[in-house]
């Protein structure tokens, strides 16, 4: 999905959370949510330490995203490239994603923070130069009213608070 704000990507995790509630499809106290923006990047580098998720280089961002190089103005379907390690398709590029979190400015911005009002960002849109689609870059805090033509978001199957996964 594109062109959505923060608070729009609330209400629609909030319906879907409910119908799949209703539908008996999800465990007690799990829930659909953005991620954070560490699980973001967590799930970007999938288990690499490099640049992207690929290695350091840029020659091969053309097969795993949408950037400048390839990706003109407008976003592309999803997993029409190559995914990264974990099997994630377009983390780097294509469109921005919104995350969880409240912008915090580095390096206070090492834990998961909901204070304050701007939003992150995280991964690149289609236009933007190889740099911005690092794994660890972040775009430019937005209100969580603002809906762009270039953010969207993924959702993450949250366990209960508290509940460490086996």
């Amino acid at each position: 999905v594109e062109n959505i704000s923060w608070d729009h990507a609330q209400i629609f995790l909030t319906r879907l959370n409910a119908i799949e509630q209703s539908a008996g499809r999800l465990p007690s106290g799990w829930k659909y949510v953005l991620p954070t923006e560490a699980e973001w990047e967590y799930a970007c580098r999938a288990g690499t330490k490099g640049a992207y998720s690929f290695g350091d280089s840029v020659d091969k961002l053309g097969e795993y995203g949408w950037w400048a190089g390839n990706g003109g103005d407008q976003p592309e379907l999803v997993g029409k490239l190559k995914p990264n390690p974990w099997g994630l398709y377009d983390m780097h590029g294509n469109l921005f994603e919104l995350c969880a979190d409240t912008y915090v400015a580095y390096p206070e911005g090492s834990e998961f923070s909901t204070s304050g009002t701007m939003k992150v960002l995280r991964g690149g849109a289609c236009y933007c130069p190889s740099n911005i689609l690092r794994s660890a870059c972040r775009a430019e805090a937005q209100q969580p009213d603002f809906s762009w033509s270039l953010a969207g978001f993924r959702v993450v199957l949250a366990p209960p608070l508290g509940q460490a996964e086996d």
